[in-house]
């Protein structure tokens, strides 16, 4: 028995050694190895050399981005301002506006008419405030125009009194700059005058000194 059961051990082992020794590989071309006759391992040379600088590529890579991100940016928000303007997010069913059914308590239609009472005397007050507003504001305005139109008149009646006054001022200059010129002038004149009958005078003398002179000498001779 004991031999049967050592002879079944042997077997079972030549069993496991002879399907161990002819079990498959798991390169099924190991025998000519035809798959990897013009392999070469990748080498980080086969990247290459760049043409273009760092800063021009990237210059235009953020180009490229900046405008897809607008352009994304726009359609988004085109079709936001569309899509609020165009959907109703809560919108009353269209049979509840075609039948008569009212799902309001009286008393919740009479508060709802009282605060909308109220809004409606509000919204008028506030209007009857604001065109009193406007009204004090155009008041105030028309007075501040006709102030300024009264400055600027008053300004230009100033200047123009300035001007009349600087132009009386000039004349009388004038007028007192031409009678010392003619008090000079009259001055020179007298003097002129004096000095030609002096001239004269000290001639008329001189003639006669000579002609006294002449008569002498002419009693003298005789």
């Amino acid at each position: 028995m004991s031999l049967t059961v050592g002879g079944s051990h042997m077997l079972l082992c030549r069993t496991v050694i002879r399907r161990g020794s002819t079990k498959k590989t798991l390169h099924t071309s190991a025998s000519r190895r035809k798959a990897i006759e013009n392999w070469k391992r990748p080498s980080i040379e086969e990247l290459g050399v760049p043409k273009e600088s760092h800063a021009h590529v990237f210059s235009k890579n953020q180009r490229k981005y900046n405008l897809q991100l607008l352009t994304g940016v726009g359609i988004f928000g085109f079709t936001t301002v569309v899509a609020v303007n165009t959907i109703d997010a809560n919108a009353t069913p269209t049979f509840l506006k075609d039948t008569t059914f009212v799902t309001k308590t009286p008393e919740l239609v009479a508060v709802e008419e009282e605060a909308e009472t109220v809004e409606t005397e509000k919204v008028e007050i506030e209007a009857v405030e604001a065109a009193a507003v406007d009204e004090e504001t155009a008041v105030a305005e028309a007075a501040q125009i006709a102030a300024e139109k009264a400055l600027a008149a008053e300004t230009i009646k100033i200047a123009a009194e300035e001007a009349e006054a600087v132009k009386a001022a000039r004349m009388a200059a004038e007028e007192v700059a031409a009678a010392e010129a003619a008090r000079i002038a009259a001055e020179e004149a007298a003097a002129a005058e004096a000095a030609r009958m002096a001239a004269e005078e000290a001639t008329a003398a001189e003639a006669a000194i000579i002609a006294a002179e002449e008569t002498a000498a002419a009693e003298a001779a005789r």
